[in-house]
This record gives C-alpha cells, structure tokens and sequence, in this order.
C-alpha cells in the first residue's frame, strides 16, 4: 500500500558521512526520506534506532544491479514515484599519492561508488522520477574536480593529490552537464552541487556551513515549487 507523502527523496551513502546531514535537513523540509547506504556507513547509521533517525535506512550496495533492482522495488511499492534523488555516495583514496604509488585496482573501486554507481542509480530510478511531477537530481560535487580551480594557485586545495577521486569528480561534472542537456527536453531537472566550496566547510567534520545549507535548501525548494 502506498504511503500518502508529497515529497519523496533519496539520498545515497557511501563513506563520507554527509548523507545524515543532507538527510536531516531534508526531513526539516517536509520531505519523506530514504537514506540508502553501503558498507560501515550502513552499519553506523543503523546503530541509531529507526526512532531517532526521522528517515528510512535501507542498505544498499551500489555496485550490485540486483540491489538496485530491490532499492526501486521498494521504492515503486512504497511510495510510487521519486521527487529528489541525491547522489552523494562517494569514498575516497590514496591521499597525497603521485604517479609512482597510484594502485589502480584502488581507483577502480573508487570509480564504481564515485562515478559508476551515480550513472546506475540514475539508470535504475529514472522510471520512478518520470513520476513525479517535479523530478530533481542533485549529484554531490567537489571542487577538485573542477580543472580551473585546480589550476588557481590560491585555491585551498589546489596542491592536493587525490588523483582518484579528483578525476572521479571530474566524470561526474562532465557526465552532469551531458545529463542536463539530455533530460532538457524532459521534466527532469538535474544539477550539480559543491557543499564544500567555502572556508570552514567540510566532509571531514559533516559540516555544513550555513551559506552552502542556505544554497542547497534554495536549490530544493526551487524545483519543488517549479
């Protein structure tokens, strides 16, 4: 039986913990929330109880077709439909590494959850946004996969080496902005957002500062009401 919610949204998790952030301020919205995670991520957010959490954790393993194929079962027979999908699910590795110490087999698997899992997700789901009648995607960015920052010698994290996932990041803006031309046509709105753009703002902590709270918030509410 379908449960009578206006506003359906899933955030995907992976390892940097932000997914409970973006989670909580979306239940502050009025929206119903899944959060689907993997791996410890998973482990740790259930360890919260379904009464404190306030959203649904299902755990998920995005590198898996048939897990996915279950995530829009369940989906589809819950609720019917799909308003919000945030891509947010994303690990990192090999910080610091130079050429001479990239193991490739770990870029690989930062590639399946980084950039792989995304196109998935959005494949897999994309039935459930049709939907909607306000369909967003939102896929989580970073600035080290944006080549002009990288390049500015001011910009904080433009000596960094995290080869892996600056490049994944870098798929995954180019692969956003040839979404937005294909869904352009369609209802389906799709953006890329940056949380770690300001000073002070940080995976690291699950941090949030409030310009970027305000921006995302903007972003959603915007294409609710569109």
């Amino acid at each position: 039986m379908k449960m009578k919610e206006d506003n359906i949204a899933l955030v995907t998790e992976a390892g940097n913990g932000f997914g409970k952030t973006l989670a909580n301020i979306l239940l502050e919205h009025n929206y119903k929330v899944i959060l689907a995670a993997c791996g410890e991520s998973y482990k740790l957010l259930s360890e919260e109880g379904d009464n404190i959490r306030g959203y649904e954790l299902i755990e998920v393993d995005f590198t898996s077709e048939s897990n996915l194929t279950r995530l829009y079962t369940r989906v589809k027979s819950s609720w019917g439909k799909l308003d919000l999908l945030i891509n947010n699910a994303e690990v990192v590795n090999g910080f610091g590494q130079k050429i001479d110490q990239i193991n490739i087999e770990d870029v690989k698997k930062l590639y399946e959850i980084n950039l792989f899992a995304v196109i998935r997700v959005i494949q897999v789901l994309k039935p459930l946004m049709e939907a909607s009648e306000n369909p967003t995607i939102i896929n989580i960015t970073s600035a080290l996969g944006d080549i002009t920052k990288m390049k500015e010698e001011g910009f904080c994290y433009s000596n960094y080496y995290l080869t892996a996932y600056a490049t994944s990041k870098a798929a995954l803006n180019m692969f956003t902005q040839l979404q937005c031309k294909e869904f352009k046509p369609s209802k389906i709105k799709i953006h890329s957002f940056d949380p770690v753009v300001r000073e002070n703002c940080t995976y690291n902590s699950v941090v949030i500062c409030d310009g970027i709270k305000d921006e995302f918030i903007s972003l959603i509410e915007k294409n609710r009401n569109s």
